[in-house]
């Protein structure tokens, strides 16, 4: 079975050109590779982080593992869904049961919108945490010391909403996708007349803005100062928050050309440059912090290189494990974060 869609006598096929088809999924065979690898190193992050004591660590850890776990959702729903449905395959059947609105794929849209605005959100709260841990160590001391960090998570896991609350009653389906030679897309049928991509821009400029004029104020800071006097550790983290802070800006960049690509110049052909570059910068901009924390921690490296030999050695040695039971084999806790 065949399905086409004419539009304007361009012709929208339901699957991609043969052509195109082998090069699309080696990429997503790249993108998932890379994808999966990432979230086993973000969850060894997170194990290392929660076997610290320290209060500051302690803050670090609980807004990275937020980022992480809004991070491996919309790697997942992204991934497993919109990238899926774009190679093209089932693609009769997904439209025979999904082409009018439904709240079948509500989960994957409304998830597809929130996470990104959650982690603009978290990577900001982390800027202004390393920001204000430079900039005025006592103050910033006394605040994280006051039991706030709940309050603090609860505010940020309800911002995002402010960006996109015109989009839960929504029902949404699938369609052709119009901006490419083939293959889905997941849409959604408006309630209310307001553009998501205006209010994603949005967000993306005001966190992203925030998280860079915070991390250039903190190098403004510390270039003032004497650095010297800055333990190792303290460096790694800066060095960890500008590539945060540039990935995040990446992505703001990207919202906002493709917003000016829809409504300010209307042009097609610039949107569907961006939508492709996009799926790039998504990647970037949600995936990297594992790595960065990977690399720039020793404690971090430290605890994945034991626990990948320890999970190696236990497999080819088994009698490993009856060790580590009756305590002759152990793993020392570092007291820093890096």
């Amino acid at each position: 079975m065949s399905t086409n869609l004419n539009i304007e006598n361009t012709t929208i096929q339901c699957h991609p050109p043969s052509d195109q088809l082998f090069s699309l999924v080696a990429i997503y065979i790249v993108q998932g590779v890379y994808g999966f690898l990432s979230i086993a190193v973000y969850c060894l992050n997170i194990r290392a982080l929660y076997r610290q004591r320290n209060y500051h660590d302690k803050t670090f850890r609980l807004l990275y593992t937020y980022c992480a776990a809004f991070s491996i959702t919309y790697f997942l729903d992204h991934y497993l869904i919109r990238r899926f449905v774009k190679l093209g395959f089932f693609c009769e059947e997904i439209l025979y049961l999904f082409s009018e609105p439904n709240y079948i794929l509500n989960p994957y849209k409304k998830l597809a919108s929130y996470c990104p605005l959650a982690i603009l959100v978290f990577h900001t709260f982390i800027a202004v945490h390393r920001f204000s841990i430079v900039f005025r160590p006592t103050k910033a001391l006394q605040l994280y010391e006051m039991n706030l960090l709940n309050g603090i998570v609860i505010i940020g896991v309800s911002i995002p909403l402010i960006f996109m609350w015109f989009m839960v009653p929504t029902r949404s389906y699938a369609k052709l996708d119009k901006e490419s030679d083939g293959g889905l897309d997941i849409e959604y049928k408006k309630v209310f007349n307001i553009s998501s991509s205006l209010f994603a821009c949005i967000a993306a400029v005001i966190f992203g803005m925030i998280t860079l004029i915070c991390t250039i104020l903190m190098i403004l800071y510390l270039l003032k100062s004497n650095v010297r006097k800055l333990r190792l550790n303290e460096i790694r983290m800066i060095i960890f928050e500008i590539f945060m802070a540039i990935f995040t800006f990446i992505y703001a960049f990207v919202q906002g050309f493709l917003y000016y690509s829809i409504h300010m110049v209307k042009d097609l052909a610039l949107k569907a440059v961006i939508i492709q570059f996009r799926t790039f910068a998504i990647d970037i901009f949600i995936l990297p912090q594992a790595w960065t924390l990977l690399i720039l921690s020793p404690m971090i490296r430290s605890y994945t290189f034991k626990f990948m030999s320890n999970k190696s050695s236990s497999l080819h040695h088994p009698s490993n494990i009856e060790n580590s039971h009756s305590g002759k084999s152990t793993i020392s806790r570092p007291t820093t974060v890096v």
